[in-house]
């Protein structure tokens, strides 16, 4: 065999090589791993968005504990006025208590 016979016969192999691994996988698993980075990103983005929502649902809930321990403190500050004497237990028993 000659040098041109032996070239033609390499570069054919080496065709018929990429040619086999592009038909059976080489270019087709680039394509599916690149839909599978597009879903996982879809996916994040999913849970994102959930985790904003209990975020926002969080800061309501600690805005509603600011009013519900603002009315037990006034609750409070109500109930020790009383024991003291002052307040409605005053106005109630016209004076008795100084």
């Amino acid at each position: 065999m000659d040098a041109t016979t032996v070239a033609a016969i390499i570069a054919a192999s080496t065709l018929s090589y990429h040619i086999l691994v592009h038909i059976f996988g080489g270019g087709w698993n680039l394509t599916n791993r690149l839909t599978k980075i597009e879903s996982s990103v879809d996916d994040l983005k999913t849970e994102l968005k959930k985790l904003s929502d209990v975020l926002i649902k969080m800061a309501d809930m600690r805005g509603e504990l600011r009013v519900i321990d603002t009315r037990v403190t006034a609750a409070e500050q109500d109930i020790r006025e009383m024991r003291h004497g002052r307040g409605f237990i005053q106005e109630s028993m016209r004076g008795e208590y100084p």
